[in-house]
């Protein structure tokens, strides 16, 4: 990692190890602080409108698992369709599948040629009224395309569908702006991008954040 990194982290454990948004004595202030901060800054780092639009997680898997679990299954029914792309990470499939199977629902996936890249007529033609999300990764991490997301995200939502993207191989690499691309989540993990191992975020338009019931229960949460 890099010494930065490391130097936060020691900080952090040195001078400023409580609980965030629980206490009130002064080392809670400061970890809450330096916590709400680094929300800004991740907001900032993916084009965000506002940082209560930024949902901590443990990485791009929870992230995609708790739109799965959080708005899926609100919204995700008998018949209704859910399209990947066929270059998708395990991450990106199995928590639709595992949706899908649950709701009765169809898991689509979206062909791609022998450069790998996205066949766009295919994917138009597979967009109907009855497809709730799209889940297609920016970049990806065997084939190093980079998926023309903003136009994906602009027929899906005239088919009323909502994308989600996993932004974990391009979070390194590119400047994101997810204002610019259109989706309506996006997942990053901190690893790929010098951070500890074990964070991640996850980017949500804040009005269906604020529609999503919990996705786990406890103190905080």
């Amino acid at each position: 990692k890099p010494q930065v990194v490391l130097d936060a982290v020691t900080h952090y454990y040195a001078l400023e190890n409580a609980n965030v948004h629980r206490g009130v004595h002064l080392l809670s202030q400061e970890a809450t602080f330096a916590f709400e901060r680094a929300r800004g800054k991740v907001a900032r780092f993916l084009g965000a409108s506002e940082a209560r639009e930024v949902v901590f997680t443990r990485g791009t898997t929870e992230a995609i698992n708790l739109v799965a679990a959080a708005w899926g299954r609100r919204h995700v029914g008998p018949g209704d369709d859910v399209l990947v792309s066929a270059m998708e990470h395990h991450s990106n499939i199995v928590p639709w599948q595992m949706l899908c199977d649950e709701k009765g629902a169809r898991l689509v996936v979206i062909p791609i040629n022998d450069a790998g890249e996205i066949l766009m007529e295919e994917y138009e033609r597979l967009l109907s009224d009855r497809t709730r999300l799209v889940a297609i990764v920016h970049v990806s991490n065997a084939l190093g395309t980079v998926n023309p997301v903003a136009a994906m995200a602009a027929l899906a939502h005239r088919r009323g569908a909502l994308v989600l993207v996993d932004g974990a191989q391009a979070a390194p690499h590119l400047k994101i702006d997810v204002r610019e691309l259109g989706c309506d989540f996006y997942a990053v993990s901190g690893h790929k991008a010098f951070a500890p191992t074990g964070i991640g975020a996850l980017w949500g338009r804040a009005a269906l954040l604020e529609a999503m019931p919990p996705y786990q229960g406890g103190g905080d949460m």
